[in-house]
């Protein structure tokens, strides 16, 4: 499937699991005690030294994860074998929630849309792309505003490193950056108006320093119809 082509089917499959990860997410408590049953020791993969197609999930805890998984997982949020996750050891393990488990480390993680974002692509992608292994990789913190993801930040240098150690670590191609994050810039109404250009800062200087010029960003937005058209604007 060309770059192009995938453009599309990326953002469909990442808007159904955004929504898909609301609607099944229970509240909080007492979430470390039944997330800690979620934490098996899959099976490696035997497609981790694979060529795969990467994700960098970045943003705040909305793509990190929260609340509480209900057992058995729904079928989107299941494992796959040619989905894999990069560990914050920087290993390859088939992706499982919660996958900011050891990244997020500050709070008790949950589901987030990349698990049904990766089914769904596979499902789209169908039988002609059945060599196609996805790799995750996880950066995202909970609470985090976007100045904290500018450039030279640790929050950003984090991601560039593992984006990076991700194309080494059995090569392939970095499909998109997935962005989930803004609630925390709401508070303040000079962080609200400052986050347009905050946020394409960000966009240019990860092109620039994975080298990747049209790099696919793709950033969910949330109750969009309730702001008014000049801020929209402004922002998309």
């Amino acid at each position: 499937m060309k770059p192009a082509a995938r453009r599309p089917l990326l953002l469909c499959a990442l808007a159904a699991a955004a929504a898909l990860s609301f609607l099944l997410v229970a509240p909080p408590p007492p979430l470390a005690a039944h997330l800690s049953s979620l934490l098996l020791a899959f099976p490696a993969s035997p497609y981790a030294g694979r060529p795969k197609l990467l994700f960098l999930l970045a943003g705040q805890s909305n793509m990190a994860g929260r609340g509480l998984a209900p057992h058995p997982l729904p079928a989107p949020f299941r494992p796959h074998p040619r989905v894999l996750r990069l560990a914050a050891s920087r290993r390859w393990v088939v992706a499982a929630p919660p996958l900011h488990t050891d990244i997020d480390t500050h709070k008790a993680c949950g589901l987030g849309p990349a698990m049904p974002f990766a089914h769904r692509l596979l499902e789209d992608a169908g039988s002609g792309e059945s060599s196609l292994v996805l790799g995750l990789v996880p950066a995202a913190v909970g609470g985090t505003r976007i100045w904290m993801w500018a450039k030279g930040e640790p929050l950003y240098e984090a991601a560039v490193a593992r984006a990076r150690a991700a194309l080494a670590a059995g090569g392939g191609t970095l499909g998109a950056v997935l962005w989930f994050q803004g609630e925390s810039d709401t508070i303040e109404l000079d962080d609200a108006t400052a986050y347009g250009g905050r946020m394409e800062r960000l966009v240019n200087d990860f092109r620039a320093d994975l080298g990747i010029p049209d790099l696919l960003v793709i950033q969910v937005s949330l109750l969009f119809h309730v702001l008014p058209f000049r801020f929209r604007r402004g922002i998309s």
